[in-house]
């Protein structure tokens, strides 16, 4: 009798534990604040952590997490965290922010929904960059091929969505006539700013400097 009313006790305690833990602060439902920012990173490698990119470098609401060895995973997660916070929030105005791996991930979300209204992306030194000005990115090569879909080619396939391109002249990652000294040696793939705050809404165009 002492045996299964201790066991119970152990029971209602573990229970209990589990329900002053609560649910996770990242799977909470975001406030609706009227704006809301996503934001994805670039390849990394790690021998402990392979391709795993938190994205936590970018300054934004949201953090996609994502293997950069398999960038269709990271459109995916875009689109998970977007309708989820659409459904939570329908009338947030939501902003995708992208760099470099993870502005071509945002890149072809936002070429697969080019009709969603009330949202804008910011692409950061996108290598799926259309030439003009400077050079195509660096999708443009036969580099990307070994990574395969969505980084290989280059293109302005937006539709109506508003997006802003944002590269810099010395960084060969969305300027394949830059060289690679520039990312090398003058840090010009590291050189932006990541705020998603820093950016207007419904900005579009190209910001090449």
């Amino acid at each position: 009798m002492f045996t299964r009313i201790a066991a119970l006790t152990i029971v209602t305690a573990v229970v209990w534990s589990l329900a002053a833990v609560g649910t996770p602060a990242s799977a909470r439902p975001a406030p609706c604040r009227g704006s809301w920012s996503l934001g994805v990173g670039g390849f990394t490698f790690g021998l402990s952590t392979g391709g795993r990119q938190d994205s936590r470098y970018m300054v934004a609401d949201e953090h996609v997490e994502y293997n950069t060895f398999q960038p269709k995973s990271g459109v995916r997660e875009v689109n998970r965290l977007f309708w989820a916070h659409r459904r939570a929030c329908p009338d947030d105005h939501i902003k995708l922010i992208g760099h470099s791996e993870g502005a071509a991930v945002v890149h072809a979300w936002v070429s697969a929904h080019q009709r969603v209204a009330n949202a804008d992306a910011v692409l950061i030194a996108d290598p799926k960059r259309a030439a003009g000005p400077g050079g195509p990115g660096l999708a443009a090569t036969i580099i990307t091929f070994l990574v395969g879909e969505p980084l290989v080619g280059t293109d302005a396939n937006f539709g109506a969505f508003p997006v802003l391109s944002v590269c810099n002249r010395d960084d060969v990652v969305c300027n394949i006539n830059a060289g690679w000294s520039g990312y090398l040696i003058r840090n010009a793939h590291g050189a932006y700013h990541l705020d998603a705050a820093h950016y207007p809404d419904n900005a579009s165009g190209t910001w090449y400097r």
